[in-house]
């Protein structure tokens, strides 16, 4: 998967209903230094986590990328990271988003991936660094339209899904939930 998705668009209104909670839960300065269009790594997001103690799925702000070193890593492959040393300590979360990017190299071109249930969930892994909590989308091996282009996609789940994935269901039946079904534009 490229480092783009988009967040937010003016169809999707279940994606406007989690900008206005966080605006009305989060403090003004960090509600504005969140990305709602076009996300890049590195970025501040609104992604969700399941809180064991409270039994409930919430709402967290998180930046896009774990570190190592100097390198940020923004993708996990979901066959390894389970059993990753680099990952271990991390725990599952969700970014919610209307679609994401991919580029195909020749010729350039940019596309737009979305599912035909809207709002799509990414699966990632998070955990907390000295900035506070990063995360990680989980890709598969791309499927029908985006392996034309590309041999990885992300791991796109359903809101119901996504809650089963953050509360800890079975690892590889949850990644075989995977959205199978999406849709390609040209952007």
């Amino acid at each position: 998967m490229c480092g783009r998705y988009l967040f937010f668009d003016d169809r999707n209104e279940k994606i406007r209903e989690l900008i206005e909670a966080a605006e009305a839960q989060l403090p003004e300065k960090e509600f504005r230094e969140l990305s709602f269009f076009e996300v890049f790594p590195d970025q501040k997001i609104l992604a969700g986590i399941y809180d064991h103690r409270k039994e409930k799925f919430i709402t967290a702000v998180m930046t896009w990328g774990y570190r190592a070193g100097r390198k940020l890593i923004i993708n996990a492959r979901s066959e390894t990271a389970e059993t990753s040393a680099f990952f271990s300590g991390s725990h599952r979360a969700v970014i919610p988003a209307c679609g994401y990017y991919e580029w195909s190299k020749n010729p350039r071109q940019k596309y737009y991936f979305t599912a035909e249930k809207r709002p799509i969930y990414l699966a990632c892994l998070c955990r907390r660094e000295q900035d506070g909590l990063r995360a990680v989308i989980l890709t598969e091996d791309a499927g029908e339209p985006e392996s034309r282009i590309h041999d990885r996609q992300p791991v796109l789940f359903t809101l119901e899904d996504s809650r089963r994935w953050c509360a800890g269901e079975d690892y590889k039946r949850m990644l075989s939930a995977s959205l199978d079904k999406r849709i390609m534009e040209k952007v």
